[in-house]
This record gives C-alpha cells, sequence and structure tokens, in this order.
C-alpha cells in the first residue's frame, strides 16, 4: 500500500465521530504520510470577532489530531485523556481548508506524547503544538466519585 495514501484507522474508533467533532465540522482523513490527519473546512461560526478563525477552534483540532495518534498507537479498546498541550500559533487564517496532523513521539506505561501542526491550503503552517496526554485501560471512563 502506497504510504502516502490514507490508512485504514486501527479499528473504529475514528468513524465514530464525536457529536462535538461533527458540530465543528471536523472531517478525519485516516493516517497520511504517518500521521494522523483531520480536515476542517473554516465557515463563518470558526471565526472570532477579528473575523480569523478562532484559537479554540485550532487547538481543539490539535487536541483532536494528537490524541488521535497516541489512541493509534494503543491496543484496541485502550484509551487516552488529554493532561496538557502547549500550543503557538504562527499565523493567522480566514478562510478555506485547513488541515491538523499529529505524530506520537514517545508512549510509556501510563502516559503518551505527541506533536502536530495545522497547515492551510498552501502547506504554510499555521499552529504547532505538543501535548501529553494519560492513558486508560479503556476508551471510555464511568465518572467516579472525586476526594
Amino acid at each position: 500500500m502506497n504510504e502516502n495514501q490514507p490508512q485504514p484507522a486501527a479499528d473504529d474508533r475514528e468513524a465514530d465521530e464525536s457529536e462535538f467533532s461533527q458540530a465543528l465540522g471536523i472531517e478525519s482523513l485516516g493516517v497520511i504520510d504517518g500521521a494522523t490527519t483531520l480536515a476542517l473546512d473554516l465557515e463563518q461560526k470558526h471565526m472570532s470577532r477579528a473575523s480569523r478563525a478562532h484559537g479554540g477552534v485550532l487547538f481543539t483540532l490539535l487536541d483532536s489530531a494528537l490524541g488521535r495518534a497516541i489512541l493509534e498507537n494503543l491496543p484496541e479498546g485502550r484509551g487516552c485523556a488529554t493532561v496538557e498541550i502547549k500550543i503557538n500559533y504562527f499565523r493567522p487564517v480566514q478562510r478555506g481548508r485547513i488541515l491538523a496532523r499529529g505524530w506520537m513521539r514517545e508512549l510509556t506505561k501510563s502516559l503518551g506524547y505527541a506533536e502536530g501542526e495545522i497547515v492551510n491550503e498552501e502547506g504554510k503552517v499555521l499552529a504547532r503544538a505538543s501535548g501529553t496526554f494519560f492513558l486508560t485501560s479503556t476508551l471510555r471512563q464511568q465518572d467516579r466519585e472525586r476526594i
């Protein structure tokens, strides 16, 4: 199989999009060139008062791409939760299709580390992020009482 072509997800986790991702219009493109890849066609609902994509939209895309990169490298049924993310914004974007790409860089027994970027249609980097994720034994966890 050509590594430049989208690869199927490790299991059906990506096929089960959350209502949150659906509401934002996030599209999963699978794994392309080794990166978990998401796409978003920018609309008015994604814009800040300054008429450019809101930083929270870019943050959400990177959080999702990085988390999915970790999930792709875990056994089926396992999950992860964001512990922290650091993001740098480099240039604004007002329109078009943007791609978020995430790469898993390190896994330990309890943590995963990933890096990613968002690019515009010309391939210019809009933002980069790195994040740490807590690895869980199941994809979904029950709420539990906190002390």
